[in-house]
């Protein structure tokens, strides 16, 4: 059987196609993403229309994508994109009204917990802190002993940090200062453990485009999945300094993302400095993944 899942996030929208098995296992048939930007919309906390038609007009080309496979339902879920403003219920309604299709607003306690059981999948994380950086929101997990200890969902992102406090393509000296210190203090004012674990695990999109950055700079396999505590202070460091060369880094290995990986890479080194002492392992699965099992399939990972 298969199943088309789209995670409409405040960045990107993404499409993914999985064909699943009677033992609840899958695989990726192929994946669509989408630069959305529906963050760009929101002005005191209120989507504007012509953010709807935006979110609209990529679903839509979705639903012809899929047309194609002779497929037509398809499953839609929000994260921070709609979840923090306060016209949820008018664009979900127009959504439907527009598309017919249901989106389903997740919370950010949902999203952090989908997030630790997709990542499961592919990497039984036993001890440490989970996080998955988004554009407009943080989920961070504290898993022991292979369980859920705490989760919770900051309202930062490296998309919202970059309209905040980004006035050009990257981030000049000042700016990344001011970066620096939301950062730590956001990460200051939330839950997170008194004591750092040995291992974090990475998931989404923020902490995949650091690890294939990271791959390259080192010319690591594209297997590898591992990044250590000192290996992201030196590529935070490099892409930072903006010359000439990290540019080209960052053009070559994810050119979708060249105006918010400065903030994510500068959030994510502040999280792993303080609350990892060694590695950190980025998952290929995280919340659609998770979605997919635990709400569709209703597998027991």
């Amino acid at each position: 059987m298969k199943y088309a899942v789209v995670d409409l996030g405040s960045n990107t929208i993404r499409l993914s196609l999985y064909h699943t098995h009677e033992d609840g296992s899958f695989e990726l048939l192929f994946s669509q993403k989408k630069m959305a930007g529906l963050v760009n919309y929101i002005d005191h906390h209120v989507l504007s229309e012509q953010g709807v038609q935006q979110a609209c007009s990529v679903l839509r080309e979705f639903q012809w994508l899929l047309h194609q496979f002779d497929m037509e339902k398809m499953y839609v879920f929000a994260t921070a994109s709609l979840r923090n403003i306060v016209n949820t219920e008018q664009v979900v309604k127009s959504i439907f009204e527009q598309t017919g299709i249901e989106v389903d607003v997740i919370s950010g306690d949902d999203e952090a917990e989908l997030g630790y059981y997709g990542a499961r999948i592919a990497y039984p994380f036993q001890n440490g802190l989970m996080f998955d950086i988004g554009g407009g929101s943080t989920e961070t997990i504290l898993v022991e002993d292979g369980k859920i200890c705490k989760e919770q969902s900051l309202e930062i992102g490296s998309l919202n940090l970059f309209n905040r406090y980004v006035s050009k393509l990257w981030p000049n000296s000042d700016e990344l200062k001011q970066l620096r210190e939301v950062s730590k203090r956001t990460l200051k004012a939330s839950d997170l453990p008194d004591v750092a674990a040995d291992y974090a695990c990475g998931i989404g999109g923020t902490a995949r485009a650091v690890l294939k950055i990271a791959n390259a700079y080192w010319h690591n396999p594209d297997e590898n999945r591992v990044i250590t505590v000192k290996q992201l202070e030196e590529i935070t460091e490099f892409l930072t300094a903006r010359k000439k060369g990290a540019r080209k880094l960052v053009l070559r290995n994810c050119p979708d993302r060249v105006h918010t990986i400065l903030p994510g890479v500068v959030l994510m080194h502040t999280l792993c400095s303080t609350w990892c002492k060694k590695e950190i392992y980025i998952s290929k699965y995280g919340v659609r993944e998770g979605y997919l099992c635990r709400k569709l399939l209703k597998a027991g990972i």
